[in-house]
């Protein structure tokens, strides 16, 4: 299969997804999907304790557009090579677009209660989960593109846990329910393998120099 097939197929299982997830959470499925969201909210509060929260306010930072702005000027400073700093920053604003979107599309209301500001963005996906997702697992993967594929598996895993502990901060927090978060896991996916895709195909050469 060629690398242009599988662009198409990545293409094609996003916007099945977009679909698919819209008339879900339009559908007579979606009081299902509420009452099994305030299940995992009453079990979330039932764990609430003083250092989990502590910890979760300051994980969440990971999500939020700052930490990556940061670490995206750190790129264009300290990396001699360019392209690691506009492939990541053009991975990071397709993720950012496409999870905004999506959000005005669903318009889903957040959660009523919160341990922090609630954002006055909609609920589903988790914009934090989805671009997450995105921006650190392939930061890792351009960063260790020259290393061997062990060693890229292990520094791809590092940012996969990160942006698996963004994703439960903000049901923990309460700002997302879990299905917005699981919504954020299940489009960031196959983003990631169009992106890394993407990568292979057209920036290797530049990003072996």
């Amino acid at each position: 299969m060629t690398k242009k097939t599988k662009n198409i197929i990545y293409i094609s299982i996003i916007i099945s997804l977009v679909i698919i997830l819209s008339i879900i959470m339009s559908s007579s499925l979606y009081d299902k999907i509420l009452e099994f969201d305030k299940v995992v909210i009453e079990f979330i509060k039932s764990i609430h304790n003083d250092y989990l929260t502590a910890l979760f306010k300051v994980l969440t930072n990971f999500g939020d557009v700052y930490i990556p702005i940061f670490i995206l000027i750190c790129l264009l400073i300290f990396n001699n090579n360019r392209w690691v700093f506009i492939l990541q920053a053009c991975s990071y604003g397709f993720a950012g677009i496409f999870t905004y979107i999506f959000k005005l599309i669903v318009a889903r209301p957040r959660p009523l209660e919160a341990l922090i500001n609630m954002p006055k963005t909609f609920s589903f996906p988790s914009g934090h989960t989805l671009t997450s997702f995105v921006f650190y697992m392939i930061l890792f993967y351009l960063l260790s593109y020259k290393k061997d594929r062990k060693q890229k598996g292990i520094v791809v895993t590092i940012g996969a846990i990160i942006s698996l502990l963004v994703a439960f901060s903000r049901v923990y927090l309460g700002v997302h329910y879990f299905s917005d978060v699981l919504g954020g896991v299940i489009l960031a996916i196959p983003c990631v393998l169009l992106i890394k895709n993407i990568i292979n195909d057209k920036f290797d050469k530049k990003l072996l120099q």
